[in-house]
């Protein structure tokens, strides 16, 4: 059976030209929960399951290889994103798949951060960015936040982000989902939602290419509140595509928008870092 390479330390990035790479972005699009989740394939009490059990609570999440065994027996999916990266054994398809399905470890890290500081969330708006399975979104939910989903691939938020949502929590109503291109994520939030602004922007291993450093600082830029925090993990440099957190610290000094500091660092096998950022 295939697996995407969740358990590797190295990341399993398509073989592209990214400098060579002529991307072309989702426009970003709001996901109306009812609207995402086809019941009629997708039976939440039937579907194979995980939990990742933390020290306060446990969180279910669908199993994605169950997911991809799925998919394959849906008409007219094979063109699904999702399928693409399967056969091409791949975690991650510049523009076409960003790694939704992998729970990817600096998530772990920054729960393991929010639990052992204690990192109040409650009536706190929160944006899950690059959310993937939804989790840390999910685990701010439990903790009394209102939280907001987005991610690059609709086919994501669609067949794992929504559906744990509703797994873990029974209240959804404030839940906002939002596939696309962060620019053009920024432009629909400030459209529609013009009065809305981040107490807390997370973020998990979204600057592994620094191609999408502008559009990233964009969304902290226009979307956080001026005393609202980004908690940043990542890996210290991403083989293969070239990003990683000094590259991006270096943007930052350059943008002279924010200020940020290291608050956790593991520098055993891979090394990982969380990063504070706060305007300036």
């Amino acid at each position: 059976m295939f697996k995407f390479n969740f358990n590797k330390d190295e990341n399993n990035f398509e073989d592209v030209n990214i400098e060579a790479l002529e991307t072309i972005y989702a426009q970003s699009k709001e996901v109306l929960l009812e609207e995402s989740v086809n019941f009629e394939k997708f039976k939440l009490d039937k579907i194979e399951t995980k939990v990742l059990k933390l020290t306060n609570l446990s969180i279910k999440y669908i199993c994605s290889e169950t997911l991809v065994s799925a998919l394959k027996e849906i008409p007219n999916v094979t063109e699904d994103c999702i399928l693409k990266a399967e056969h091409k054994h791949s975690d991650l398809i510049p523009a076409i798949y960003e790694g939704g399905l992998k729970i990817w470890e600096c998530t772990y890290d920054l729960l393991d951060y929010f639990i052992h500081n204690r990192t109040n969330f409650k009536e706190k708006l929160v944006l899950d960015l690059g959310c993937g399975s939804g989790i840390l979104g999910i685990f701010t939910l439990l903790n009394g936040s209102k939280s907001w989903f987005q991610d690059y691939n609709i086919e994501v938020l669609q067949n794992i982000t929504v559906p744990n949502v509703l797994l873990n929590c029974e209240e959804t109503e404030d839940s906002k989902f939002f596939s696309g291109d962060w620019d053009s994520f920024v432009t629909l939030v400030e459209e529609r939602y013009p009065n809305e602004k981040f107490d807390y922007i997370l973020t998990s291993e979204t600057i592994y290419n620094k191609n999408y450093y502008a559009k990233l600082h964009l969304v902290f830029e226009k979307l956080l509140k001026k005393d609202g925090v980004v908690f940043l993990a990542a890996k210290s440099y991403y083989f293969g595509v070239g990003g990683g957190i000094h590259l991006f610290q270096d943007f930052l000094d350059e943008q002279k928008i924010l200020k940020y500091r290291q608050c956790w660092q593991c520098n055993e096998g891979v090394k990982r870092e969380i990063l504070r950022l706060e305007f300036l």
